[in-house]
């Protein structure tokens, strides 16, 4: 029998472990930065906030999202501090518990909004149920049950991304009883949820500012 030169056994070695490391890199989680929303969020070294409808919405919604130096387990924890909603919010003239039932929490919230040159006072009670958790992902809902909006619904949703980084978004819609042009209930919501993401990223990681790196 001849002897197996190096280069064979090289060979037959290569054949079995090369599919090995393949399925092994096919099933290693992708690094945090090749996300397209955490990639943009770290490009921009900011908030970021626009205007849209949710799947299953035809109203518009104002939209923010951040990165944040803190785990979505703790940033979660901030999304349900609605006694502190006030410090976390800057626009909020009053936000504090009247009620709770059952798994549902009512959130008195008064606060001035900027409708153009217009500054008009609302007063509303939002009911909030349990966080949802799917994966790691957290999302909490609340929706108006009284006030002065004909309509009005949050969603804030907190993200992993690593173990110490998380992303956190905010969808508000508001739709007030007087009547206004949509261009500029547009620009109130964009804002507000900028304003509701940045108070609890700041929150969250103990120190303000974006997170530009992971």
């Amino acid at each position: 029998m001849r002897p197996t030169s190096p280069f064979t056994a090289f060979a037959a070695l290569a054949l079995v472990v090369l599919p090995v490391v393949a399925q092994a890199d096919a099933e290693a989680p992708k690094a945090p930065a090749r996300d397209p929303q955490v990639a943009r969020l770290l490009d921009a070294k900011q908030t970021l906030k626009w205007n849209y409808s949710p799947a299953g919405h035809s109203e518009r919604y104002g939209h923010a999202e951040a990165l944040v130096d803190a785990p979505a387990e703790k940033v979660a924890k901030y999304t349900v501090d609605f006694a502190h909603y006030k410090e976390i919010h800057r626009k909020f003239a009053t936000a504090r518990v009247i009620a709770k039932e059952g798994d549902n929490t009512d959130v008195y919230m008064r606060y001035p909004v900027y409708i153009g040159a217009l500054k008009v006072e609302f007063h509303e009670v939002m009911r909030f149920g349990l966080p949802r958790v799917n994966n790691g992902m957290h999302v909490l809902e609340g929706a108006a049950v009284r006030g002065d909006m004909k309509q009005a619904h949050a969603i804030i949703s907190v993200k992993p991304v690593d173990e110490k980084h998380s992303l956190l978004q905010v969808d508000i819609l508001l739709v007030p009883r007087i009547p206004a042009p949509q261009y500029l209930i547009d620009e109130e919501l964009r804002d507000g949820a900028q304003d509701f993401v940045n108070g609890l990223k700041d929150r969250a990681q103990g120190w303000v500012g974006p997170v530009t790196s992971l």
